[in-house]
This record gives C-alpha cells, structure tokens and sequence, in this order.
C-alpha cells in the first residue's frame, strides 16, 4: 500500500469515528450523492437518493420543516440543520451543513455539504424548547425569505401570495387575507386571499363598506391588533363583528393592522374554521413581523424614496423577535446584540458588552468552544450564573437562569466562517412550571394512594392512554397492566357491571352518551367483591379521526357501600320495633283492659249474687283473669330486663323429672276435657345445673300456647338426650299448626299469630332469649292443621 492509500485509508477511519459523512445535492436531478458512511448507515443500495426518499427518512414532525428550508436553499448561502433521521440503528439526531455551492458548466447547482451524528439525550422539556427554538429560527428564516423574496420579484401579487400560503401552513390555517382601505371612498377592499383547499367556504366581497364592522375597523384604525381565541369574548360593542365572524363560521382569528408612514392603511388577517386556537406571544410577534415586512415592502414599491422606513421596521422585527440574538464576528467579538438579548443579561446598554469575545466567557467549555471555532453548530442547555462573568462583562443581574442556546455559524460564498449568531431562551419560568407540575402529579399521587382515588385517560378506539397506580388498584388489576387489557375487557368487574361498562361505551360510539356514574363491584384475589364507585366522561369526540378522548375517576367506597349497609339494617330493625311497639302498644291497650274488665265486671256482680253456684263462677272468672293480667305484666317486665341487660339467672340442681311432673299436674287444670296433657318420655332420672325457675318458664309458655291452640287430642311435655354434654325439650301438640310463612316469625317480639286469642305476643320471644343465654338453642317444626311441636336445647 502506497502513501496515499495510507492516508485515504486513515482519513476513512477517522470520518467513521467521527460518524461524518459528505452529501452532494443535484438540484437538476433532485438528488444526493453520498459518501460510503452515509450509504451504510442509511443502508442505501447506490450512491444516491432522492430529495423525496431522503425527506420520508426524517421524522415526521421535523419533515416539513427542513424540506422547506432545504428548498429555501437556493436562494441563500446559509443552511444548517439539526433532525432525527431514520438510520440502521433505528432513528438518530443528525446535523447538516453546506459547505460549498457551484454552478456545472451546464448551468445546474450543486452543493457540497456533511452530515453527522450526534447525541441527543434530552429531556422532554429540553427537546420541545429546542423545537421551539428551531420553530422560531424557522420563523426567523421566513422573515428573511420574504424579504429576499421582494428583492428578487417584480411581482409583488406573487411575493404577497407566497408570503401568505407560508403562513397558512405555518398556522395550519384556513384562510389569510390582506384587506386595504380607500377612506376616500368610505370603502375596503379584500385585495389578497389564500384558503385552505379543503374549506369550501365562500371568499370575501371584494368591495365593502369600510364600516361594515364598525368596531373592527375602530381597533385597525387605531392600530389595535385583533387577537381572538373564540369570538364570544368580543364586547358588548362588536356584536356586529361577532355575528359576521359566526355566519363565516370563523372560530379563532388574529388581524394586525398595515401602517405606513400617513397610519393605517389596511390589514392582515389569519382565520381558524374547523378547530380553535389560543394564539401565542411568539404566534403576534411573527405574524405582526411578517405584517410589518409586507408593509415596509409594498411601500417601497409605492415610494422607492422611503428606504429609511423601511430599514427602521426592519430594526423593530430585529428587536421585537421574542428570542435573545448575538452576532458575533469570525474571531468571536460581539458586534450586536436585540433589545430581548439585553434584557435578558440584565444590560443597561447593548454598548457595555460590544466588543466582548464570546470565547472569553467563563460559562462557554473549551469544548464548545473549539466546536464553534471549527465551524460546528452547537444546541447547549445549562444554568447560567451571572455571578461567574462579574470580570467579563457589566451586569445588573446576580442570580441564574435557566438558558437554552443555539449557536449556528455562517459562512461566505467561498465557505470561510465569517460570523456565529446565537439565539438564546430564557426556560426559568417554564422549568419552575415544570418542576410545579411535577410536584403537584407526585402530591396528586399521594393524595391518590392514601384517599384510594384513581384517575385514566384514554382513547376509547385504540385503547391507548395512560392511569395512576391507584386507577389499577381499584379495578383489580396489577399495575402498569396496557389498557388495551383492561379497557372494554374489565375482567374483574362483577358480570352485570361489566355489561353495564360495556353497554356505556356501545352508547358513547352511537352518541347516545357521554358520561357515566355507577357503583361497580370488583373481584378481588381472594375471591370476595369490592365496591369502586366510577366516573366516566368524554372529553373528545372525534371518531372519524379514531379519537374518542375519555377521562375515568374511579374510587374505592367498600368502606363506605360497608357502613351504608349497617345503617341500613340498623334502620330497618329500628323501623321494624317501632313498628312492633306501635302494635304492641295498642294490643296492650286491649289485652290489659279486658282481663281489668272482666275482674272489676264480675267482681261488682260477686257482691249482688245470692247464689253461690253464680259466686263459685264469678270467683273463677276473676281468678282466671288476674292470672291473665299477672301473666301480661309479668311478660312486660321480663321484656323490661331483657332490654335493659338485668335479667338474672340464679343455678343449682335441678330434678329434672320432678319438674317436668310439677309442670303437667299444675297445668292440668286448664286442659279441656278433650285434651290429654301428659309427661311422656324421659329419662329414668335426670339432675341438671340449671335455673329451674326459667326453664318453668319456657316450658309453661310452651304448654299454654299449646293449651290455646288445641282443641282436642294430646299435649305432650318430653326430653331425652341429645349427646353427653345436652339434652333436648320439647312440648308436641295435636292443634291447629302454623301456617308455613309464618313458622319464622313465632320468635319475634309482639308477633301474634291469631289476634283472638289472649297474649301479648312476648311469651315465645322471652323465651328464646332465656335458652340462648343459657346457651342453648330453640326451635319449632309445625304442619298447618296437624299440629306443632316446640322444642330447645340446653347444656346439661
């Protein structure tokens, strides 16, 4: 290998390392021409590709723009650009430059230029104030461009017609228009319209009288710019303008007056028809710049002797471009600076710091600096601390910013580096605005974890969107699960609020609704349902652009659906006794006065009667009712004690086959004729721990209501033993039964089966109170018509 192949051979090695590349564009054939690095990495099978197939590499949010700048080109020597391409290493940050531009021998341009990958590891943040910066340099660029253009064109109608379909596009508009007064004949006159293609909206009358929009024109004549987000916020006094704007259907419109030297003269106006837009700083400050061009300009056709105005509306879209500018020579001095710039560094005067060398300042690191000495753009963001240029230049300021920087070097004709402009951001305000959001999404987090409240956003059709920890949590699912599982699956939700979900959103697809309120019950691990309370609302209905934008707010309320439920009950059963109480009351009422009745009747006869077989019978009725009347009041107070938690239990031993004999001879009495009351099987001998007096007492109240309800055939008291710790009572009766949808209800307090017979509906309550605290259990099987058979069982 010779010495040349050597040196052929390194430089290669060399432009690899660097990831540099060389373009030549052909602008004859619409074509590059690349080195070997490019066509490896954009895996090219020649050594050329086409403007077209080169612009589809770029990435689509960048594609326009730098095809539109490519395209400028020709008209100037500047060109550099920053984008993500397309690569065999997936998408990646290029740089691109000219380095030379020719004429061939047949008349064809052809230009030189590099191109080489960069990093671009950014924040978000970062990333959209570069685009923001790239956005308002393009901006900048148009400015230049419609200068240049007026320069080169004697065709002002072609010039003004670019200009405005430049700014349709750059505001994705619908219809920009430049309208002139005559105020000799009262009249104006829409001489320049550019509409969307698709806005099928009819154009503007090409004459009107000037006061058609008496308000409008005011604020144009006045020099009032119109800044419009929706034409509802206009006043009282514009109503006639607000019409207009809604026959035209115009949404959002910004409209800036045209001055010349004898004041307004006409205006220029950008329309939004199909969505709205809230106009920004930097959307006037362009657009007004762009106004003021075509003014200067279209005066300068009019009067070539008014150059002086020109240059100085020029100077005021220098000044007034909401982005700091330095100009600096080849050697690094600054040679100007805009008004944005000196505020921004805290000037007092732009003639403090002229003259100052921008490789001289302490915040620049020498390896940007031996970028920018070498010709290489440059995107730089950092904090930059006024305290550390105190030597270099005089400052009012003593704090930091938050500064984003572009430095774009500019070359002659021959390529030779002649200056460096840098344009710079102040990001302080919009970095403590991010950092305030971001803590209020890390509180809004917490307040969400604590206060179990999720939060989704989501596109209905494509599923896509993004939720909060908690949002998973209370749907049952595993955090960061994709929505497309979850959302219109619902997999967890109980089978009839999962059909409720999915009716919902078949509604929201044929606009039948729009929001959604509803307790849904979730499946849970274990196995047991939760209750989530959810929200769902539709932001944004587009579904013929395969957006439909929903918000979901759910949170977890079983604590909540818990507590309702207790109340619930607790309510009913209040209803239920108080219920019970009202018609124990009344019963009452009824039931003392008539045992009181017949004692006080029949005790008044007792004296008159002569007869003793008359007294005998007397003395009988009022026995039977002052037992009656004592049973009553008895119950009363045994339902006293219950409530109230005194009722006593006193234990000992207890012969329970004594009893039991006690009971049937005692009751006897009151057996009719036709009902045989007997003690029937039992243990030979039996000895409990219990209280004997309460068991008495259930066991009578079961024989008494058996004695009610029994007309004929038998009564029979019985126990035997159930195992070696229990044994079981029970009193079988041949009478009328209990109908089978009341056989539940004879333990309840004041429930009276047959409202003919003597009782207070209390006895079988008590009753079952006094064998579940003994601890034992009470029951009863009945046949309606064959008789019933009461029963309870009770430790030995």
């Amino acid at each position: 290998m010779n010495s040349s192949e050597e040196d052929y051979s390194r430089l290669q090695e060399l432009v690899s390392m660097a990831r540099l590349g060389w373009w030549e564009a052909d602008f004859s054939e619409g074509v590059y021409y690349c080195s070997e690095f490019l066509i490896d990495l954009l895996e090219l099978e020649e050594e050329k590709i086409s403007f077209e197939a080169f612009g589809n590499l770029i990435r689509e949010d960048h594609r326009e723009r730098v095809r539109a700048e490519f395209q400028a080109f020709k008209m100037m020597d500047i060109y550099e650009q920053v984008f993500p391409i397309k690569t065999k290493y997936g998408m990646m940050w290029v740089s691109t430059k000219v380095g030379n531009k020719r004429k061939t021998k047949e008349g064809n341009i052809r230009v030189l230029g590099m191109l080489q990958c960069i990093s671009r590891q950014r924040m978000n943040t970062q990333e959209k104030t570069v685009a923001r910066l790239n956005n308002l340099l393009y901006q900048l660029n148009g400015i230049s461009r419609s200068l240049l253009s007026f320069l080169h064109s004697d065709d002002i109608t072609e010039v003004i017609n670019k200009i405005l379909s430049d700014v349709l596009h750059q505001f994705n508009g619908d219809c920009t228009y430049i309208v002139e007064y005559d105020k000799l004949n009262a009249t104006q006159r829409c001489t320049y319209e550019i509409t969307a293609p698709d806005i099928l909206s009819e154009r503007r009358e090409q004459v009107e009288p000037i006061n058609r929009s008496k308000w409008w024109t005011k604020q144009m004549l006045s020099g009032i710019p119109i800044i419009l987000f929706t034409y509802n916020a206009l006043p009282d006094e514009a109503a006639e303008t607000a019409l207009r704007l809604a026959e035209m259907g115009v949404k959002s419109v910004m409209a800036v007056p045209l001055r010349s030297k004898d004041g307004v003269w006409g205006f220029m106006g950008i329309e939004m028809r199909r969505e709205y837009r809230e106009w920004s700083n930097e959307d006037y400050q362009w657009f007004s710049s762009l106004a003021n061009i075509i003014s200067i300009c279209m005066e300068l056709y009019r009067a070539e002797t008014e150059a002086s105005f020109e240059r100085q509306y020029f100077r005021d879209i220098y000044q007034n471009i909401p982005v700091g500018i330095e100009l600096y020579d080849r050697d690094g001095v600054l040679v100007d600076i805009n008004e944005k710039d000196q505020e921004m560094f805290g000037l007092a005067c732009k003639e403090d710091v002229l003259g100052v060398n921008l490789y001289d300042n302490p915040v620049m690191s020498e390896q940007w600096v031996k970028a920018l000495k070498s010709g290489k753009p440059l995107d730089f963001s950092f904090k930059y601390d006024f305290k550390l240029v105190g030597d270099y230049y005089k400052t009012m300021r003593t704090d930091s910013i938050d500064l984003t920087s572009k430095a774009i070097p500019i070359f002659d004709a021959m390529g030779k580096l002649v200056n460096v402009l840098v344009a710079n951001i102040d990001n302080t305000e919009t970095n403590r605005a991010y950092n305030k959001i971001q803590e209020f999404e890390e509180n809004f987090r917490l307040v969400g974890d604590y206060a179990k409240v999720g939060y989704a956003r989501f596109n209905a059709l494509t599923r896509s969107g993004h939720a909060m920890n908690s949002w998973y949590r209370n749907v049952g699912e595993k955090e960061g699960t994709p929505l497309n599982e979850i959302i219109r699956i619902h997999s967890n939700f109980h089978p009839e609020d999962r059909q409720r979900m999915l009716d919902f959103f078949e509604q929201v697809l044929q606009r039948k609704a729009t929001h959604l309120r509803h307790d849904m019950r979730i499946r849970r691990e274990d196995g047991h349902y939760s209750w989530t309370r959810v929200n769902v609302m539709v932001r944004d209905f587009r579904p013929e652009e395969g957006v439909i934008d929903m918000a979901c707010v759910n949170y977890d309320i079983t604590e909540l659906k818990e507590t309702e439920m207790k109340l619930i009950k607790a309510r009913d059963k209040a209803e239920n006794l108080d219920r019970l109480k009202s018609a124990f009351l009344a019963n009452m009422s009824h039931e003392i006065r008539t045992p009181l009745n017949a004692i006080v009747g029949f005790s008044n006869l007792l004296i008159d009667a002569d007869n003793q077989d008359e007294r005998t019978q007397y003395i009988a009725i009022v026995h039977e009712n002052t037992e009656l009347l004592l049973q009553l009041i008895s119950d009363i107070l045994d339902l006293s004690k219950i409530e109230s938690g005194t009722f006593e239990f006193v234990k000992g031993r207890v012969d329970v086959n004594q009893m039991c004999n006690e009971i049937i001879y005692s009751l006897q009495m009151k057996a009719m004729n036709d009902v045989d009351l007997y003690f029937g099987n039992h243990l030979p001998e039996c000895f409990i721990q219990a209280d004997k007096t309460r068991l008495i007492q259930v066991i009578t109240n079961f024989i008494n209501n058996a004695l009610k309800f029994t007309a004929s055939g038998s009564i029979c008291l019985e126990y035997h033993q159930v195992d070696e710790c229990h044994l079981k009572f029970s009193v079988r009766d041949t009478g009328m039964g209990i109908p089978a949808d009341k056989v539940d209800m004879v333990f309840d307090r004041f429930v009276k089966l047959n409202t003919f017979i003597h009782g207070t509906g209390l006895g079988l309550s008590i009753c079952k109170s006094i064998i579940e605290q003994m601890g034992g259990k009470i029951g009863v099987e009945s046949v309606e018509g064959e008789g019933s058979c009461f029963w309870f069982i009770i430790p030995m």
